[in-house]
């Protein structure tokens, strides 16, 4: 691959100019430098040099600040960073990884106990004896108090070493799976280059394969490819997620302005199911539509007061969230939710709707 001989590039560079890691730095959410830090980290595991640990320890340090601010991304690449961290084996970095499994409550689920003790329990324990840092108690309350009582044995962090070089096994070379290697690392000119390929080559539309077509569908922001592939989920997927499937349809129809494909999907959901929570969710992006298209004489935007009107008297609230909107889409829609059915045809409607809702009960 082409591209990792670029990142091998990147990093070989950093290496004879360290002023290069300031285009690694994070600035703000919106712009992390988050994936250009992966892709350096990619190169780094690929290629260790025990000289490379100022530049390990950077990545991770800005990894951390990444963590501590609202962003986009992969959590992922903090665990990564950490993981390269470790195998320079060297003992202090446990106070790093005590912060970061400290940040909130996600981090502290998150971050594995093992990072504290990877560079070795003897090592770690007899680091911490010679300290003289604040958090010292805190951190043996977490791990144990002596070696005796620590939470973990060396044969469990040696299984958790094993398995975190499986876990990253994406991102060693050579690459066994290309198009998520470019996904993972956000190369997205290349990914759309050979993500038709993919579709094409794979024969086993598996759980797993669904729910990949799905996210890099989403990836891509191309809207046939996301509706091709969430009408795979429907016809072909776990038939548990099929409701759920067929509201991200829906919503994918709207935002393409197929309204009506948008209207009979999210109809057939309310048809199929007696979950409030689906339900919910099915009024959300009919109000979304009415929201986006305004008022007017559509078919689309009547059936869409229809179906909003007539769950919501029979359920009467749904949350915050969605009884906002549909106040908001009652406004735009001069009160019409509200008050249907208001004329002989919407109450021809109304009660057609209901002989359906109850012979199909």
């Amino acid at each position: 691959m082409n591209i990792t001989v670029k990142y091998k590039e990147q990093l070989d560079k950093v290496r004879q100019d360290f002023n290069l890691l300031d285009n690694y730095q994070f600035i703000s959410s919106d712009n992390s430098k988050h994936f250009e830090r992966l892709q350096l980290n990619i190169a780094l595991y690929n290629d260790l040099q025990q000289s490379d640990y100022e530049i390990a320890q950077f990545l991770f340090n800005e990894e951390y600040k990444w963590r501590k601010n609202p962003q986009d991304g992969d959590v992922d690449n903090l665990y990564f960073s950490a993981f390269i961290l470790t195998r320079f084996n060297n003992p202090k970095i446990v106070w790093q990884f005590f912060d970061t499994k400290n940040i909130d409550f996600d981090s502290g689920i998150g971050f594995d106990g093992e990072y504290l003790l990877s560079t070795g329990i003897k090592e770690t324990y007899d680091f911490i004896s010679k300290s003289e840092n604040s958090r010292k108690s805190k951190l043996l309350d977490y791990i144990g108090e002596t070696i005796e009582k620590c939470s973990y044995t060396q044969d469990d962090i040696n299984e958790w070493i094993d398995f975190k070089k499986n876990y990253f096994k994406c991102y060693t070379y050579p690459i066994e799976d290309e198009i998520y290697f470019l996904y993972s690392t956000d190369e997205k000119e290349l990914f759309n280059q050979k993500f038709p390929a993919w579709i094409e080559n794979t024969l086993d539309w598996n759980y797993t394969n669904i729910s990949l077509f799905k996210t890099y569908a989403d990836y891509t922001q191309n809207v046939d490819y996301r509706i091709k592939a969430y009408k795979h989920a429907i016809e072909r997927g776990d038939k548990r997620y099929i409701d759920t499937d067929k509201i991200k349809l829906g919503q994918i129809y709207i935002e393409a302005g197929e309204y009506s494909n948008a209207v009979e999907t999210l109809k057939s959901v309310i048809a199929s199911t007696k979950n409030v929570n689906i339900i919910r969710d099915c009024i959300e992006q009919f109000c979304y539509l009415i929201i986006k298209t305004g008022n007017g004489d559509l078919d689309f935007i009547s059936q869409s007061i229809d179906s909003i009107s007539r769950l919501k008297r029979r359920y009467k609230t749904f949350s915050p969230k969605v009884d906002e909107l549909i106040e908001k889409a009652n406004q735009i829609t001069d009160g019409q939710i509200l008050t249907a059915p208001h004329t002989k045809k919407y109450k021809i409607v109304w009660a057609s709707w209901l002989r359906k809702l109850f012979s199909s009960n």
